[in-house]
């Protein structure tokens, strides 16, 4: 889609927000169905708020969201959030989350408030890590809280935050008295060929809940849009590959008395896949005359954790509630890479295959204790909200990467090496928040500080003998957020908060030498890096009434000493790069989400609505390219095209039947907001500037339907006009002469379906 067109539905969009506003707040009645902001929120403050009542834009999406729009995976879990996208890597597959413009490890990734692990990417394929660690069938809502979040979530929380919160029991028994439930679920999604069934079993006997998911997912890769069959890099179809996944999650949780309720929780996830990297076959090596004639890949992810909570309802001086958890995390990414190629075997003219096996294994290892403290007081004039606690944090880091030569003529010694050093980091986070309600209920007023620091400890061995002094870290972050309700139907919001991001352990320790010819690339370790640092502003209008509900957002964000790697300059053979503090990063943008009720608006059947957001962002850095030379105010790649979706939806007011039809609209991304500084990819070429995404337009269509009371199915169908297109996430950094584009295609038309029957 051209952008003049997009432009148009910008409008459009900015009409209805208009619409909705031209109701006047004497004529407001009480929403009869429940509207976007509506919903609830945890992460936005560590209390549960109505959206409608936080100084910032989040969006939730709940377990029955994601059951009715067919979501399989995080990737789909975004489809229709403008504003927010999913990195994807055709060998690890789905990988973070982009806010914004800022997306890895900037990110805060948890899972009932437990930090997940973080990614890493070095400049080989056989060396990344992803961080898609969840299994959406656990999931009964995710919570995206955009912008730095540093005061509430600490640090790594500096681009946003992605909260996820697993089921309990209750989510499936009578509120009262004992009661027992059982479900089978089954589906299939034609994108990636991939079957899923899950079973869940949950239980109440006494004050006893106990709870069981188990999941299990087959499937191939995930189709292009067509493309060659051929082996090397103008391979247009995916690479073959077959994956496995199981999942288990399971609860106890008992009700002591009237005040205190203790739980103890239990995940396992483990991913298994296996590639035929054809597209590498025939590509040549670096420092090697022969291609390789074979290349696979093996690649296991695991995620394990046991935690145990007490909620405690003490209503003294010091506290009204008390919560807090403990929980042990264990997180592994193996991934094996093993290639042929042929090698001189001494002799002149004589050549042997060689077959090199790669082994890399990446773990964390972490125990978090939470504790979180709230406390009402209530005035005359003011009633007040106090939120406080601490997180304390010990997180072990291990790498590890053995390479074997089998077949090898050359007489080569296997090696076993480490890219960083065994490390140890203690953290500690202390926060203080009030929600201060003013003005008969009409203002509230959330003042917060937090501090936190982090203390990592480095170990030497004989893979890693260099020795690094080790740096600390401690930083307070602050933030002041309000709403004000003009009237019963609209509310305006302000919020200014800092973000605050210590280095990764790998850009300060993380060492590699990679041959290219005659010359090595040199990725060295740099232990002095800086903090990130960011200032927030975020402003936005809301109307939530009778006929539905709308935002409009508009925020500013500035980043200070911000990380990149950067070329230093050939010393002998080496050119050498290394990670290192840059000047600032702004990142400014709007957004616009709203939900229309017809039946109030027009008198269409009860339960139908319609739906639109858009989100447009713009953001420059300072940034360098191969040569070493630094450009200020250079286009953040970061940064996804102007995107709107537009929907029409329908609810059957019984929930036995409904449907929606959506249109996503992306702008093609603009030659003038791309940086050719980072055209530094596996798989790019010399000679051409970053390959710009084409605009585009997608119709999805999903539907559900209970035929009798205990059974539900769902199907969906996308891309239903099999356009040909491409995510800018997934390209950013591919050079426009790279022959192999096509297989970074998204599948054309698929479907997918499910049919679940609860007992």
């Amino acid at each position: 889609m051209s952008l003049p067109a997009i432009q148009k539905t910008h409008l459009a969009l900015a009409g209805l927000a208009l619409a909705i506003a031209s109701v006047r707040a004497e004529e407001a009645l009480p929403s009869i169905q429940p509207t976007l902001l509506d919903q609830v929120t945890v992460s936005a403050t560590l209390t549960e708020q109505n959206l409608d009542s936080v100084a910032s834009s989040v969006d939730v999406t709940t377990a029955d969201d994601i059951e009715k729009k067919m979501v399989n995976d995080i990737d789909d879990l975004v489809r229709y959030e403008p504003g927010v996208t999913v990195t994807n890597d055709g060998r690890t597959g789905a990988g973070s989350f982009n806010i914004r413009g800022m997306d890895a490890n900037r990110v805060k990734i948890t899972v009932d408030g437990v930090d997940q692990a973080k990614a890493f990417d070095s400049t080989k394929m056989f060396l990344r890590s992803q961080r898609n660690f969840i299994d959406l069938e656990t999931i009964k809502a995710v919570e995206v809280l955009k912008g730095p979040a540093s005061t509430v979530h600490g640090s790594d929380a500096i681009g946003g935050v992605v909260a996820f919160v697993t089921k309990d029991p209750a989510d499936f028994l009578n509120p009262e008295d004992d009661d027992a439930y059982a479900s089978l679920k089954g589906g299939y999604s034609s994108a990636d060929s991939a079957f899923t069934e899950t079973a869940t079993f949950a239980n109440r006997t006494d004050d006893l809940e106990s709870l069981l998911i188990y999941t299990r997912r087959d499937a191939k890769e995930t189709r292009t849009h067509g493309g060659a069959d051929v082996k090397g890099e103008t391979r247009g179809e995916a690479d073959p590959k077959d994956i496995g996944i199981n999942n288990v999650l399971g609860k106890l949780q008992y009700q002591l008395n009237d005040d205190h309720r203790m739980g103890l929780t239990a995940e396992w996830r483990e991913l298994h896949s296996d590639t035929d990297l054809l597209s590498m076959v025939g590509a040549q090596p670096t420092g090697n005359s022969s291609p390789y004639s074979k290349f696979d890949a093996e690649d296991l992810t695991k995620r394990q954790r046991l935690g145990v909570f007490h909620e405690w309802e003490a209503f003294i001086p010091v506290f009204d509630t008390l919560n807090w958890s403990l929980n042990w995390q264990e997180t592994e990414t193996n991934q094996i890479t093993y290639d042929e190629m042929q090698v001189e075997a001494g002799a002149p003219s004589k050549w042997e295959t060689q077959g090199r096996n790669k082994d890399y294994i990446y773990k964390e290892t972490s125990w978090q204790l939470d504790l979180k403290m709230t406390r009402w007081l209530d005035f005359k004039s003011s009633d007040h909200l106090i939120s406080y606690g601490l997180e304390l944090e010990r997180k072990e880091q291990n790498n590890l990467n053995k390479t074997t030569y089998v077949k090898n003529p050359a007489g080569e010694e296997n090696d076993i090496s480490r890219y960083a050093p065994l490390a140890t980091v203690d953290s500690l986070g202390i926060y203080l928040q009030d929600e201060i309600t003013l003005l008969d209920d009409r203002l509230i007023v959330t003042p917060g500080i937090r501090y936190d620091s982090f203390s990592p400890e480095t170990e030497t061995d004989q893979y890693y003998k260099k020795a690094y002094k080790d740096k600390s870290y401690d930083s307070w972050s602050g933030k002041l957020g309000a709403v004000y309700k003009f009237t019963d139907v609209f509310s305006g919001f302000v919020q200014y908060s800092q973000g605050f991001g210590t280095p990764d352990l790998f850009a300060m320790y993380f060492e590699e030498i990679v041959p290219v010819g005659p010359m090595n690339i040199h990725v060295m370790p740099n232990p002095d890096l800086e903090p990130e640092k960011s200032d927030s502003i975020e402003v936005g209008l809301r109307a939530n009434g009778r006929l539905g509900s709308a935002e409009i957002t508009a925020f500013y964000n500035r980043y200070d000493d911000f990380i990149e790697m950067v070329p230093l300059g050939t010393v002998g053979r080496d050119v050498q790069y290394q990670y290192q503090n840059l000047d600032d990063t702004t990142i400014k943008g709007l957004e616009f989400k709203g939900q229309l009720w017809l039946d109030e608006a027009i008198g269409a059947p009860i339960g139908t609505s319609f739906k639109a957001a858009v989100a447009w962002s713009k953001g420059q850095g300072t940034f360098s390219n191969d040569k070493g030379e630094l450009f200020k105010d250079d286009p953040l790649n970061s940064i996804a095209p102007l995107t709107a979706v537009i929907g029409l939806a329908y609810d059957s007011p019984d929930d036995n039947w409904g449907g929606e039809v959506m249109w996503t609209l992306v702008a093609a991304k603009d030659k003038d907001d791309i940086s050719n500084s980072d055209i530094a990819s596996d798989e790019s070429e010399a000679g051409g500037e970053q390959f710009a995404t084409p605009g585009y337009g997608l119709v999805d269509m999903t539907a559900y339907f209970r035929p009798i009371e205990d059974v539900i199915l769902t199907a969906g169908i996308f891309n239903i006009t099999d356009k040909k297109y491409w995510k800018w996430d997934d390209v950013r950094g591919l050079s426009d002469t790279y022959k192999g584009l096509n297989r970074y295609t998204q599948p054309g038309r698929n479907f997918s379906v499910s049919v679940k029957w609860e007992i």
